[in-house]
């Protein structure tokens, strides 16, 4: 009945507008974000549904989407698809809501918002379909994903809908105002893509940087083997003296640089996008196995390495960067720890995982250096600067935390706190 009468002769002049709205939507996608976005073509779908007769409305919308996906290039059978979820969703919205008639009261804009909820509702639930079917995926674990991406978006939609509609019958001059927003939302495309091309020109640098360390580090190992080499022939030669003297400095400096380059190949694969090599952890045989590797350097320095295990725990980790990460806090503790002091390695339980914990009873560490504290290269008279980036980067890819606590004067506690 009246399908195909309008209220007011205007309204024949949402059918091209709805088609033009549907095509511009279709070239220029809305970013809400850096990977995701949002096609702005409902709107004018939901406008047609409200307003045009029940027998035009919905049709209007779906040829819209036919020429929007055609204008694009789409395939006949996505457009197809397409189409046939936009003309049920206004089918049904216009069942429920009805074409506004003019004289619009509450109970009409109340229908009118629960039909316009009911499109995007009907819509997200059918164009989930062919991902679920295409992808071998359950169906409402991909409407769950897709609501809980979409649903501002959406419900911002409908909102906009409904208030154009009603506009345009109330004050056809304000009809346009919601569509103010425009400028905004396209301002605010223009910085999603700057964020979008700076994070990929970031993502390139460090790619580059991970390729350098690693070329570096590879490079150099084999001349500074030999140059190790050739230096403890000297040295076993020489009788003292001057020259003796000097060939004892350069082997500690090559030692010190053969521990740069190891430091260096950990950062480099610690920084790879490779997934974890994922196993079963003994917390306790880790930590004991640092303690052993460190027994002779605490043993020249003078300094004591005691480990106490508080809990059995057992982690899913990649045991060789997990140790590696425990290892240079180790290091690092009996490097600033004086002779008679005691470096203390122990395993806890903390609020949502174990805890590692390596304190040391050194100088502490100066407050103006603990907020770049765990930054590359932030160089401290014992080492490279680069044994905390290590560390932190290692925990954060296992997803946990690494923290410090330090008192000048009275030494440091380094925390590692991991997830079950």
């Amino acid at each position: 009945m009246g399908g195909f009468a309008a209220a007011q002769p205007w309204r024949w002049l949402i059918i091209p507008a709805c088609a033009a709205g549907v095509i511009l939507a279709e070239k220029y996608p809305v970013k809400i974000g850096p990977e995701q976005k949002v096609n702005l073509g409902a709107l004018p779908c939901i406008v047609a549904a409200l307003l045009l007769p029940p027998a035009v409305g919905p049709a209007t919308a779906a040829l819209s989407v036919v020429l929007g996906n055609r204008f694009m290039g789409r395939t006949w059978p996505e457009t197809a698809v397409n189409a046939g979820n936009t003309l049920v969703g206004a089918a049904i919205a216009t069942l429920v809501g009805g074409p506004l008639r003019a004289d619009i009261d509450i109970e009409e804009v109340i229908r009118a918002t629960a039909a316009a909820f009911i499109y995007v509702a009907i819509n997200l639930g059918l164009a989930v379909v062919p991902a679920a079917l295409h992808g071998g995926r359950p169906y409402f674990a991909l409407l769950r994903k897709g609501a809980w991406a979409t649903w501002p978006a959406s419900l911002t939609l409908a909102a906009c809908g409904v208030s154009i509609a009603v506009l345009s019958v109330e004050a056809p001059m304000a009809a346009p105002l919601p569509l103010i927003v425009l400028p905004m939302i396209y301002r605010m495309n223009r910085a999603i893509e700057a964020q979008a091309r700076a994070n990929e020109q970031l993502a390139g640098v460090l790619a580059a940087q991970r390729r350098f360390l690693t070329d570096v580090s590879h490079q150099v190992a084999t001349p500074l083997a030999t140059i190790m080499t050739n230096l403890s022939i000297l040295r076993r030669s020489s009788r003292g003296g001057p020259a003796g003297e000097a060939v004892t400095d350069s082997v500690a400096e090559a030692e010190r640089m053969k521990r740069m380059l190891g430091r260096l190949r950990a950062l480099a694969h610690a920084d790879e996008d490779v997934p974890l090599r994922r196993e079963l952890v003994d917390l306790a045989e880790l930590t004991a196995d640092v303690v052993r590797a460190y027994t002779a350097q605490a043993a020249t320095t003078g300094v004591g390495l005691v480990t106490q295990v508080s809990v059995q725990a057992s982690i899913n980790a990649d045991k060789d960067l997990l140790r590696e990460a425990v290892a240079n806090l180790v290091d690092n503790a009996l490097r600033v720890s004086p002779p008679g002091a005691q470096v203390r390695l122990s395993v806890d339980r903390g609020s949502s995982g174990p805890l590692i914990t390596v304190a040391d009873n050194g100088p502490g560490i100066e407050e103006d250096r603990l907020p770049r504290l765990f930054e590359r290269f932030q160089r401290s008279d014992s080492g490279s600067g680069l044994g905390l980036a290590i560390a932190r980067r290692v925990v954060e890819r296992h997803g946990g935390t690494i923290r410090v606590k330090t008192e000048p004067g009275a030494g440091s506690t380094f925390t590692i706190e991991l997830p079950y």
